[in-house]
């Protein structure tokens, strides 16, 4: 059966959100609203992101195919916090 989810596979895909939005609720220093509705975001993120990778699973992906995308998105947020930090201007 190819729609239905498996338990591991229900509790794969349960974990992601909660746990955005766990970190979006303990470690945000805003305004309880403003928690709220960033816990919400982070929550519907982490659900599409374990979608995404339950499908790519699925389809017989391989392992490392999430490196190929997450490395240059990491190599540009570091690059872009040492910009930020040490204010060089490009």
């Amino acid at each position: 059966m190819t729609g239905v989810l498996t338990e591991a596979e229900l509790w794969g895909l349960a974990a992601q959100p909660a746990i955005f939005a766990i970190t979006m609720l303990a470690f945000l220093k805003a305004s309880w609203r403003v928690r709220l509705i960033a816990a919400a975001a982070g929550a519907g993120a982490g659900l599409l992101i374990g979608l995404v990778a339950l499908w790519a699973q699925r389809s017989g992906a391989p392992w490392w195919l999430g490196w190929v995308f997450a490395a240059p998105l990491m190599a540009w947020a570091g690059w872009r916090w040492i910009k930020r930090r040490h204010n060089i201007i490009r």
